[in-house]
């Protein structure tokens, strides 16, 4: 069974994490049971307002959210974060820089690349607001 904690911010944001996680977790990964993820609501003290750490294998995860951000944000942000475990989960990326370049899918990709010219970037950017839009359609909170 897919585990889920969700620490910080204030109850209402721990509530909408939960369950923008848990409805991500059907949508993108629908037949993995072993997820862990932990979602910590903290202040970012950048401009990121986002971030998704592989932890000790492809089925444990650490995802950090700026808890200054506003609900339509935080949602579309656990999406974007959600999309990132998706590609560790199966595989298809790896962004531990090993000999100067991560893998996506079969390619390696320089660790010169600009951020937003990364395939997995791209690929978050591109699905976050439509998963978020799922979310708000399907009543999810």
């Amino acid at each position: 069974m897919n585990f889920v904690e969700v620490n910080g911010g204030n109850k209402t944001q721990r509530e909408i994490c939960h369950k923008v996680v848990a409805h991500m977790i059907k949508k993108l990964l629908p037949r993995f049971r072993t997820l862990d993820i932990q979602v910590n609501l903290v202040n970012i003290k950048s401009d990121a307002i986002g971030f998704c750490m592989m932890q000790d294998s492809n089925r444990q995860f650490e995802i950090e959210l700026d808890k200054k951000i506003g609900i339509k944000t935080l949602v579309q942000a656990v999406c974007h974060e959600m999309v990132h475990v998706k590609q560790y989960a199966r595989n298809e990326m790896n962004d531990g820089i090993v000999k100067g370049r991560a893998r996506w899918k079969s390619k390696m990709i320089s660790e010169d690349t600009n951020y937003w010219d990364l395939p997995w970037e791209k690929e978050a950017y591109r699905m976050e607001k439509k998963l978020a839009d799922d979310v708000w359609e399907n009543g999810v909170i």
